[in-house]
């Protein structure tokens, strides 16, 4: 794409989030829509992704299968937590 000419319709303030500059961590917990946009979290993903991919390619070299099982959580999400109990007591005739 080449341009001839450019026009400025409006400047920006200091206050608009993305400008020529580094942000902190905190300032992209609280703008996390912002977060993929960073060299930081780039690259952090990267290496979670070569990570996980090592992983899963090494079980799989050696016969392991990759099974998504459900999560047990405290959290009562419309009524689910009524389904079944979960306890860490022994039955008494272990």
């Amino acid at each position: 794409l080449k341009a001839s000419s450019l026009e400025l319709v409006g400047g920006c303030d200091g206050s608009y989030p993305m400008q020529k500059k580094r942000h902190t961590l905190e300032f992209l917990r609280e703008n996390a829509h912002l977060r993929p946009r960073t060299n930081i979290i780039g690259a952090v993903t990267r290496v979670r992704n070569t990570l996980a991919w090592a992983t899963h390619e090494f079980f799989q070299k050696h016969g392991f299968l990759y099974v998504n099982t459900p999560l047990i959580s405290t959290s009562d999400c419309e009524g689910a937590g009524e389904m079944f109990q979960v306890t860490t007591l022994l039955s008494g005739g272990a």
